[in-house]
């Protein structure tokens, strides 16, 4: 059980690091819901 606590452990920061790199490495969308539901999407450099 300790091992999987760790190995999560490990992916999440290792996605922490990585997901910041990726957004500004890549345009990517950035999607989000207004109030009346409708999907919103932009792209964000």
């Amino acid at each position: 059980m300790k091992t999987l606590l760790k190995t999560l452990t490990v992916a999440a920061l290792a996605a922490a690091v990585l997901v910041p790199a990726i957004a500004e490495a890549h345009p990517h969308r950035v999607c989000h819901f207004e109030h009346h539901h409708h999907k919103v999407c932009r792209w964000v450099r």
